[in-house]
């Protein structure tokens, strides 16, 4: 698992999560929003803000998804703050931007990358999906 860079994927699927999350409610919601929009996760990677790298059931979902996962400083992430589609009071409260789940996806697929559409969220979790762009950089 990668700190700090992005993994060369052709998507990234960003993640956010609140403390405790389950693995397999986490892989579950992976897959299908990834089915939902026709990527198949041999090409992606997991990408989510460095302040959950010791979260167990982010790394748990990960292991059953077989995906590296990219944790990225909250400065790369509000990198691509700008390039979001949804704001969240919440998490704009807590890390100062509107979705971890979808500058993370931004970030993790590199420069000039663009999201398949807005996150979708449950109760506790998020998930997005940008695609990386040809010739884009690696935060």
């Amino acid at each position: 698992m990668a700190r700090g860079e992005a993994v060369s994927a052709r998507y990234a699927i960003g993640i956010g999560a609140r403390r405790g999350i389950d693995a397999r409610e986490l892989a579950g919601l992976v897959r299908e929003v990834a089915a939902r929009h026709g990527v198949d996760l041999q090409s992606a990677t997991l990408a989510t803000i460095g302040a959950r790298d010791d979260e167990p059931g982010l790394q748990g979902a990960a292991r059953l998804l077989d995906m590296a996962v990219v944790f990225l400083s909250l400065e790369n992430l509000r990198a691509r703050d700008k390039d979001v589609l949804t704001r969240s009071a919440r998490v704009e409260e807590m890390f100062g931007l509107g979705s971890v789940a979808e500058a993370a996806a931004l970030a993790g697929a590199g420069a000039g990358s663009i999201l398949l559409a807005p996150r979708v969220a449950t109760t506790r979790l998020a998930c997005a999906i940008a695609r990386a762009i040809e010739g884009g950089e690696s935060p």
